[in-house]
């Protein structure tokens, strides 16, 4: 089993365009709107690979009435907390011209109060208990009304009580949240910022991370593939053999491919191959996490 904490969901809109007309109107081909945030895209990858997967999922407004529709049209499993603000919208804009990046306008995560962040922290417990030995994947950005060390401390009840933790983020949620993880799963870019460092490929930065934390860490680096440290295997992910469209959503997809694995009791070193061909097959199509 695998549990989505899906603290920051949003609607996601991928806007497919000819060209875009800064400072004008620019009207797009295609429009693609999923359940997304990280932890979402996170959920939907995994299961569209088969895993048994739960999202609790701070959802609030008609936005998220809305994200809550796409997920049971994806067939996800979710347990709503009900937020009085709205769920916020990203947008990625995607050239037709050949590229592999795309312009995403990323709204704020949508905050909590205290009373609904204490709500969140029930219903995962709740789940917890009811799932022991369950994976627990926390990605993306930490929303305001969330207190870290709180945050950090349900992450180690849920590892004292059985489950495994998965974390992916940055900044100062990645940094307080790092310590009750079993793994990690950071690009090199967030990897450097953890490390105060910029270190010079995702091999070094994945070393430097599990020396310093103590965590088996993962660190992509876009088309140049993955490094994997941990105690039962160090070594490479493959680097997609072609560069998709649509790169917004490949490492979200790359952490449900790996976790999906791992629930199954694949090794380290297969769960690496379907995460880097998860991440390969979102890039192909419109629409994060979802796999072509």
């Amino acid at each position: 089993m695998i549990v989505a904490l899906a603290l920051s969901p949003s609607l996601d809109v991928t806007y497919e365009v000819d060209a875009l007309a800064v400072g004008d109107i620019t009207r797009p081909t295609a429009v693609t709107r999923v359940a997304g945030g990280k932890a979402l895209n996170v959920a939907r990858s995994a299961a569209a690979l088969g895993a048994d997967v739960l999202a609790v999922a701070a959802l609030g407004g008609p936005t998220g009435e809305w994200v809550g529709d796409l997920l049971a049209a994806d067939g996800l499993a979710v347990e709503p907390v009900e937020l009085a603000a709205t769920t916020r919208t990203c947008l990625a804009i995607v050239e037709s011209r050949a590229s592999a990046t795309s312009t995403d306008v990323y709204e704020q995560a949508t905050a909590l109060t205290a009373a609904e962040w204490s709500a969140y922290v029930s219903v995962v417990r709740a789940v917890a208990a009811a799932r022991p030995g369950a994976w627990f994947a926390l990605s993306g950005s930490i929303p305001p009304g969330v207190p870290l060390d709180e945050l950090a401390e349900l992450l180690g009840a849920l590892r004292a009580g059985g489950a495994h933790v998965a974390v992916d983020g940055s900044g100062a949620g990645l940094r307080a949240t790092v310590g009750g993880a079993d793994l990690v799963k950071v690009n090199r870019s967030e990897a450097a910022e953890l490390l105060g460092s910029d270190l010079p490929d995702a091999e070094t930065a994945a070393a430097a991370v599990r020396a310093r934390y103590g965590v088996a860490a993962i660190v992509t680096d876009g088309v140049n593939g993955a490094w994997a440290s941990a105690p039962d295997h160090d070594g490479p992910a493959p680097a997609p053999q072609a560069i998709g469209r649509f790169p917004a959503g490949s490492g979200d997809s790359f952490l449900g491919g790996l976790l999906a694995a791992l629930d199954r009791g694949d090794p380290l070193s297969t769960a690496l191959e379907l995460a880097a061909d998860a991440a390969e097959r979102n890039a192909r199509v419109p629409g994060q996490a979802i796999l072509g």
